[in-house]
């Protein structure tokens, strides 16, 4: 992942954004990798506007991250079920989240808002 972290901030994406977004491909792309049997995984990203936007598309079982219930985040750990923190996160830390099934694919696409302005006077200063 490093290789997509430093395209993203050449690309005049701020660390914020840059460090949410990894969390979120982190998270995404381990659930493919560790409970949808994937064997094909391709990450897609475009940095335009003040916006980053990814793609994970990948040929794991169809599962839709979005359709699972919000954790109860004020339960006790004890009492709290197992599973779904990793996709609570990726919805609170993004702007927009989005799953479809096309083609026996998953194919998630979210993305992160910035300021232009404040990103281009970081890179300045």
């Amino acid at each position: 992942m490093t290789a997509l972290e430093a395209h993203l901030e050449a690309s005049g994406a701020p660390p914020a954004a840059v460090n949410a977004v990894m969390i979120a491909i982190d998270e995404l792309v381990t659930n493919v990798l560790g409970h949808g049997g994937a064997r094909r995984v391709t990450v897609n990203a475009d940095v335009a506007d003040g916006r980053i936007g990814l793609e994970i598309e990948d040929d794991g079982v169809a599962f839709d991250p979005l359709a699972a219930d919000t954790p109860d985040t004020t339960a006790s750990v004890d009492a709290r079920k197992v599973g779904g923190l990793g996709i609570h996160l990726v919805r609170t830390m993004m702007d927009e989240v989005a799953y479809a099934r096309r083609d026996d694919l998953n194919l998630f696409r979210f993305s992160k808002t910035y300021d232009e302005a404040s990103a281009s006077r970081g890179a300045a200063g």
